[in-house]
């Protein structure tokens, strides 16, 4: 079994992804903010990618253990993602969204759960919209047409407010245990939008379990969240590429297209 390359004096590593689109800037400052004044006397550290030029150097001197990361300009999210993964040194690592803004208590509720509960690979908080309102943010495996890409309706999420065992959790804030890594790898770029659900469905494949914190909570503050005309979406092309890349993944690695 290889040696663990973790730092075991830090508890967490937070990974972002910064987005090159000025109207993000302020969001991921903030939050930035809420990581920094809500930690408590947990141990971490902040890894940024910055795709391209960002602006993201300019925190250095306001936050301290942040590392930036330069990439590639226009390398893709989750590749971007698995970098800042990679260079995580907790025994814990996060990947969260730019617009996130956490609550009080969030965190260490987080790891106080993976603590008690080893067989946890994954786990993520309760995340709350702009208006205090719970997001459909825990989500159920889906079938093979809308796996396959094909103009189906998307998954839909529900809005969960007990805690307990999911199949797998969009955006916000992922927390993972660093051996589930060492498991089952990174993610997939080739799955696009379904880098998140391959994932979690390779961690179930393994035996791990992913886990929903209601007492944990999260603020998805971005207002192109609530108002479509701000926000962007992917075109169907796109997603039909990333939903065959998806189940050929599954064929290739002789898994049963349910679970």
């Amino acid at each position: 079994m290889p040696t663990p390359t973790f730092d075991i004096e830090l508890d967490l590593s937070l990974c972002l992804v910064a987005p090159l689109q000025a109207r993000w800037r302020q969001s991921w400052r903030g939050a930035l903010s809420s990581v920094y004044e809500t930690a408590g006397q947990l141990a971490f550290e902040v890894v940024i990618a910055e795709a391209g030029e960002t602006g993201a150097a300019g925190l250095v001197d306001d936050f301290p253990r942040l590392m930036i990361t330069p990439m590639a300009a226009g390398v893709s999210p989750i590749v971007a993602a698995n970098h800042a993964l990679r260079l995580g040194r907790g025994r814990y690592v996060a990947l969260m969204e730019a617009d996130v803004i956490l609550c009080p208590q969030s965190l260490q509720r987080l790891l106080e759960m993976m603590d008690s509960n080893p067989e946890i690979g994954l786990i993520g908080p309760r995340i709350l919209d702009g208006y205090g309102a719970t997001e459909a943010s825990v989500c159920g495996f889906p079938f093979l047409l809308r796996l396959a890409g094909l103009p189906l309706p998307r998954v839909k999420g529900q809005r969960r407010r007990e805690s307990g065992e999911i199949d797998w959790l969009r955006g916000g804030l992922w927390l993972m245990r660093r051996e589930l890594l060492e498991d089952i790898g990174l993610f997939a770029p080739a799955c696009g939008s379904l880098a998140q659900l391959d994932f979690a469905w390779r961690a179930r494949r393994q035996g791990w379990h992913s886990w929903y914190l209601s007492e944990a909570t999260a603020i998805h503050a971005h207002p192109a969240r609530y108002h479509p005309e701000l926000g962007t979406s992917p075109p169907w092309p796109l997603r039909l590429r990333e939903g065959v890349s998806f189940w050929r993944r599954r064929w290739r690695d002789g898994l049963p297209l349910f679970v």
